[in-house]
């Protein structure tokens, strides 16, 4: 089950950027361990413990880019269409979703819930000045 998830969000997020003061790709992150905690989270991306880390919901988090706007263009209506679809299937095969913010300026957001005994998700950088 994990296998066939982990596959569908690499579908889901192929060539989709998370739009920020800087464009970065989303990777399908996948942890041995059910609700993974933010020091985990800390020490696999090789940050310091120290390291500011905020929680956000799903639907806050992804609130921007699900909004429709009346000046979307064809490509944008496409990209919001692909978050919804992201977004989706997040809250329909993951239980206990959360989004996880770690660091300031250049932020590392992880979306992750559980499925079996494992933590799977996505991974993104966005950066804020």
């Amino acid at each position: 089950m994990t296998q066939v998830i982990t596959e569908q969000l690499a579908n889901l997020t192929q060539d989709l950027f998370w739009m920020s003061e800087a464009d970065y790709p989303w990777e399908v992150v996948s942890y041995d361990c059910s609700n993974i905690t933010p020091e985990q989270l800390l020490e696999q991306s090789n940050l310091p413990s120290d390291t500011p880390v905020e929680t956000v919901t799903i639907a806050r988090f992804f609130a921007p880019v699900l909004r429709e706007q009346s000046w979307h263009n064809e490509e944008e209506r496409a990209t919001r269409t692909r978050y919804q679809e992201l977004f989706n299937f997040l809250n329909e095969q993951l239980n206990d979703l959360i989004v996880y913010r770690l660091g300031e300026v250049e932020i590392d957001v992880y979306v992750l819930g559980t499925v079996e005994d494992k933590t799977v998700g996505i991974k993104t950088t966005l950066v804020e000045t």
